[in-house]
């Protein structure tokens, strides 16, 4: 681990403009609807111990003002790291949320050669990763110490995009038969699956437990890699496999990005698309706020969506 790596975490200020048609954010100082809401960013924070023998690296987002804050644990896309999907990360800190953010054994940031042992072992230690954040808030709490007695460790969620709604999926009560292995943490109470990816033989081919908590994926219906998945529906795979308390959105016109989530410094993400980016943080702001208690959006907007949505959606479902 470089110099730079070891070295105290620095504190930035930022600010993150938030949709009109959300207002300000609660537990952050805002002047009024659509008003700049502080922001703060503490990266890197770093746990020791972590499974496959790391440094567990985190970025920190949280509102500047506010008490008894929900926490929400981000796991990154295959390869990624807790530097990317800043638009939905600092979006949600903005509207009252702690956004923990790990770098997991696979991320490229890490320098791992390919063939590492350990990065085979990520669909297991990914898992672990956000468990362990969750398990040392006191220690996220003393390298950010803004955040000192704000968290609310009785509020926590989980959410991630592509192998990180798979992570998102063990967190909540997805246990994979293949493996023998069921690494569900009850502490988590509700999932936001992006573009999770479809079954496969191995960790992937979930079985959803009795006690899995409610869940939310949100698709693209142009994400499509011909001879690996043909059909957007394979990102459904998760939802189609629930028994209740699962919904699904599918964006219309949108692949495996959303639109947006990875943000400018990314150019994976080709055709950015401001409808739909607004429709993942209406849906993935109105989910969240309604299982951390803070917030009653979801349940009209379920209904609204369930009888008449607007272009960019696709298709809506619930069970």
């Amino acid at each position: 681990m470089s110099t730079a790596r070891r070295s105290l975490p620095a504190v930035l200020l930022s600010l993150a403009s938030l949709l009109p048609a959300i207002g300000p954010a609660r537990g952050a100082a805002a002047e009024g609807p659509g008003a700049p809401t502080p922001i703060v960013t503490v990266n890197p924070v770093v746990l020791e111990g972590a499974a496959g023998g790391k440094q567990l690296l985190l970025r920190v987002t949280a509102p500047r003002d506010g008490k008894r804050l929900p926490v929400v644990l981000f796991s990154h896309g295959a390869q990624y790291s807790k530097d990317d999907y800043l638009p939905l990360a600092e979006f949600w800190a903005a509207n009252g949320y702690v956004v923990i953010q790990p770098t997991h054994i696979e991320s490229l940031s890490l320098g791992l050669a390919r063939d590492d042992a350990r990065i085979k072992q990520a669909w297991r230690t990914r898992v672990l990763d956000m468990r362990l954040a969750l398990d040392r808030l006191d220690e996220i709490e003393r390298q950010a110490p803004m955040l000192r007695g704000r968290i609310d460790r009785r509020r926590v969620l989980a959410a991630g995009h592509s192998f990180g709604g798979h992570t998102t999926a063990a967190l909540i009560g997805a246990a994979m038969p293949d493996e023998g292995v069921d690494l569900s943490d009850p502490r988590v109470l509700a999932g936001l699956m992006l573009a999770p990816p479809g079954a496969a033989p191995g960790f992937r081919n979930v079985a959803w437990k009795a006690d899995a908590r409610p869940a939310l994926s949100i698709v693209g219906m142009e994400d499509v890699i011909p001879g690996f998945n043909d059909d957007w529906r394979a990102h459904a795979d998760y939802y189609d496999r629930s028994r209740a308390g699962q919904c699904m959105a599918a964006l219309a016109g949108v692949k495996h990005y959303l639109g947006g989530t990875l943000g400018t410094n990314r150019t994976e993400e080709k055709t950015p698309n401001v409808d739909a980016m607004a429709q993942v943080r209406r849906l993935s702001l109105a989910f969240l706020d309604a299982h951390a208690g803070q917030g009653a959006d979801w349940e009209p907007l379920r209904r609204e969506l369930l009888a008449s949505r607007p272009a960019v959606i696709g298709a809506f479902e619930c069970r």
